[in-house]
């Protein structure tokens, strides 16, 4: 049998964010399709200067053989909210090539970073490599949140295909996080004890506080279950949670955050309108 030649290219977005007078703002973008952005703005209930700005497809979602690519980098003192309008959809590969989408993340020094995607949806026979990675400058600061969710639209548990994650996280003296994982779809359920949905939210460069209010948000939530890691040594906490169904997982996805900004800046964050 001749090999599967995949017509898919491989597409790099860029996104680059800059500082004058203490607001920051987009200096450079290159947006191919399905790449889109909206327009970044500002929130005066934010810390002073930060932009939001909203990542957005224009394709429905990753197919087979697509290789997608972000790179968003931080000038010093940046300070820059990025989330997506929406849930990312990986549809079914039907045995093919997998859906890969990598994304690199760079925070210069004394910037901050909270790169809040909603969560990631694998449909039913869909196969995802999903690659995470931030080099984070002396003094920087990141929030981190990933999740996935398990969707069968036919409503008969049929399993996605398979997912391969890595996350890095790199400081100013090389790694100081390595997490992967690689998992059967048909194997989901019996490793989470029967929970759909699972995510993470990381905060590096917080110091030692953050995790645990992080934890406290979550720890009435009903239909989750949530665990925290501490690194002291290398300033990252991560609380991780199991959740019940896509409504659970996006309270505590969206709490996780606000506790996570709230205990780092006294101040508990606006809701983003999606």
């Amino acid at each position: 049998m001749a090999p599967e030649i995949s017509l898919a290219p491989s597409v790099r977005a860029r996104l680059a964010f800059s500082v004058t007078r203490g607001r920051t703002f987009l200096a450079r973008q290159f947006t191919p399709h399905p790449f889109h952005i909206t327009r970044p703005y500002h929130d005066p209930r934010d810390p002073e200067g930060m932009a939001t700005l909203y990542l957005q497809s224009s394709s429905g979602g990753i197919y087979r053989g697509d290789n997608l690519g972000l790179s968003v980098s931080l000038a010093p003192e940046a300070q820059v909210h990025l989330t997506t309008q929406s849930s990312t959809i990986v549809h079914d590969t039907r045995g093919g090539e997998t859906a890969r989408q990598d994304v690199e993340l760079r925070v210069g020094e004394g910037g901050w970073l909270e790169y809040c995607p909603d969560p990631t949806i694998l449909m039913t026979g869909a196969a995802h490599v999903n690659r995470v990675s931030a080099e984070l400058a002396a003094g920087a600061t990141l929030i981190l949140s990933d999740s996935q969710l398990c969707h069968d639209p036919l409503g008969m548990t049929r399993p996605f295909d398979r997912l391969d994650s890595e996350l890095r996280i790199i400081g100013p003296q090389g790694p100081l996080l390595i997490d992967r994982f690689s998992l059967d779809g048909a194997d989901w359920l019996r490793r989470t004890g029967g929970y759909e949905c699972s995510g993470l939210t990381l905060v590096a460069g917080g110091g030692s506080s953050v995790g645990a209010a992080m934890l406290e948000a979550l720890d009435a939530l009903p239909g989750v279950y949530a665990g925290l890691s501490v690194l002291a040594d290398r300033d990252i906490e991560i609380i991780r949670f199991l959740a019940a169904d896509g409504v659970a997982l996006s309270k505590a996805l969206s709490l996780s955050w606000s506790a996570a900004r709230e205990a780092l800046t006294g101040r508990s964050p606006p809701r983003r309108p999606k």
